[in-house]
This record gives structure tokens, C-alpha cells and sequence, in this order.
């Protein structure tokens, strides 16, 4: 696990928050305690990426009205980015993975490399801040985030908002 928090850059006071943040579902329904699982902490990580990221854009992209901010928050945020977080960290070879998830898989299935992405960040806030959180997001993914609008995901219902804005000016 020292190797693991090398790579993340933060050292746990509370080494259970990460090796929590690294169990999947399978493995604590193996051990017969749901309260080992990632499940929750990914709720949360999810929550703070998401506040991390809009914050982060607001400061950095002043021009941009809100629906194209939305738009690049989610880019930013999908499953693909963080799964290529995951794959730089190689949290795949520290999860806590059930019989069946192992074999079909599972250290390489985006979805969950992308959750386990989500709740190293939670663990990250609960056992040290606000601050050390939005360090982590910020080095890991903001800061070579392409922050240009030659990618668009297809977001219907902020391109309704954004036509609805226009006719109402």
C-alpha cells in the first residue's frame, strides 16, 4: 500500500480509508460486512469530484456560460478519465476483489476502476481535507485536463436549457 500512496501522493493517517476505498462489493459480500466496501466512499468521491471540477472551471474558464460548463464537467469526469487514473495509479493490482469479480475481470472493467477512482478521492477528503482532496483532482486530472470544446458530449437536456435561455432573452 506505500507504494500505492507514493503514486497518489498522500500519505493516510488512517490506512483503512484507502484499503476501504480498494474493496470491492464482491469481496466484503465474501467476508459477510457490506461496511467493507468502496460503495459508499465512491457516493461521496463522486459529490467532491464533482464540486472540485465545477469549482475549478468556474475560475479557470470565466467566458464559458453554464451550459457549456456542464458539458466539460462531465467530459472531465467520465468514466474514461478516471479509468485512466486509475490505470496511471495501477489501483487494479490493489483491489479487494470477490472470487467470481476476479475471475471475469474485474481489475480491468472501467466501471469499477472508474469508482475506485471516486472513492480514493473521498478517502482522500476524510483524512485530510477539502484542501488535500481537490490537491489530488487537481494534479490528477485538472491539470491536464484539455479545457477546449473540440470534444462534445451529447447533452440534450443542457441544450435545451441553453435554447430555452435564448428564446427567453
Amino acid at each position: 500500500m506505500q507504494n500505492l500512496e507514493e503514486k497518489i501522493g498522500h500519505n493516510f493517517k488512517n490506512k483503512e480509508l484507502l484499503l476501504t476505498a480498494l474493496t470491492h462489493s464482491s469481496y466484503a459480500n465474501e467476508k459477510h460486512d457490506r461496511s467493507l466496501s468502496y460503495e459508499r466512499l465512491e457516493f461521496l468521491g463522486d459529490s467532491i469530484l464533482g464540486i472540485i471540477t465545477a469549482e475549478f472551471l468556474y475560475k479557470h474558464k470565466p467566458a464559458l456560460p453554464e451550459g457549456r460548463m456542464t458539458r466539460l464537467r462531465a467530459e472531465l469526469v467520465c468514466e474514461g478519465s478516471l479509468k485512466g487514473i486509475a490505470e496511471e495509479l495501477g489501483i487494479g493490482e490493489y483491489m479487494r476483489l470477490g472470487r467470481g469479480e476476479e475471475r471475469s475481470g474485474g481489475r480491468g472493467r472501467a466501471s469499477i476502476l472508474a469508482d475506485m477512482v471516486e472513492s480514493v478521492i473521498a478517502a482522500i477528503y476524510l483524512d485530510s481535507g477539502m484542501d488535500e482532496a481537490r490537491r489530488f483532482v487537481t494534479e490528477k486530472l485538472l491539470s491536464h485536463a484539455e479545457l477546449g470544446e473540440q470534444h462534445r458530449i451529447a447533452d440534450y437536456k443542457t441544450e435545451l436549457q441553453e435554447l430555452v435561455q435564448r428564446s427567453a432573452d
